[in-house]
């Protein structure tokens, strides 16, 4: 059992260097305009340039146009595109088969809510998507929350999509202390970024103890 890390918000050359000596899966970068931790093309090309060997590159995208991904993936070249907003099943398979990248696409869920389960959302997407990434929304706020929802729940969501052999990762409140809280529920992947944070800079302190949180459970349950 190895369980797959995102760490995202990247927005200078210091974040990255930890991830030299961190068992880190992905490294990912905003693209949203008007959020916090946005690059611009320029920085997204400069660090993703500078990435570790072992470390894949995501852009984080919401609703963007086609031509708006094909521009990106010109200038960029990500290893994998993640969707936030309400892209379509065909724009996933479209970006995912057109642009020859890996897509994640993300499903919101409300803190404390019961957010159900849709069988033909799953039928729709599994075909144009290598992994679902569940993540909070708060209002019409849609991830960056830095707040989780029912993890409790994470089992009973997983389910359908595995059947589909689609991993099922987790974002939304994750840090050191209550990482191992959130692997009780076996999600594929982490995503985190608030969560490594000290006064909205990476913290490589906080970075080296999620990892080894991850890595110590992962033994264990292996």
């Amino acid at each position: 059992m190895r369980t797959e890390i995102k760490m995202c918000g990247m927005q200078r050359e210091e974040d990255l260097l930890p991830l030299q000596d961190l068992d880190v899966d992905y490294a990912g970068f905003i693209l949203v305009p008007g959020r916090k931790r946005t690059v611009n093309p320029e920085t997204a090309k400069r660090l993703k340039d500078a990435l570790p060997a072992h470390v894949k590159s995501v852009g984080v995208m919401m609703n963007p146009e086609k031509q708006e991904a094909e521009w990106w993936q010109e200038q960029v070249s990500f290893d994998v595109l993640q969707f936030h907003g309400e892209e379509t099943p065909g724009f996933c398979r479209w970006a995912k088969e057109e642009l020859g990248v890996q897509v994640v696409k993300v499903m919101h869920m409300a803190p404390g809510a019961e957010t159900p389960l849709r069988v033909d959302i799953v039928e729709a997407y599994a075909t144009g998507v290598d992994a679902v990434l569940l993540d909070t929304v708060i209002g019409n706020t849609q991830g960056g929350t830095g707040k989780r929802f029912a993890w409790d729940r994470i089992p009973d969501l997983r389910a359908p999509w595995e059947e589909r052999g689609i991993p099922v990762w987790t974002a939304g409140g994750i840090h050191p202390d209550n990482v191992a809280e959130l692997l009780r529920a076996a999600p594929a992947g982490i995503d985190v970024s608030s969560g490594i944070e000290t006064e909205g800079r990476k913290d490589p302190e906080k970075m080296r103890r999620l990892v080894e949180r991850v890595r110590h459970y992962d033994k264990q349950a292996g």
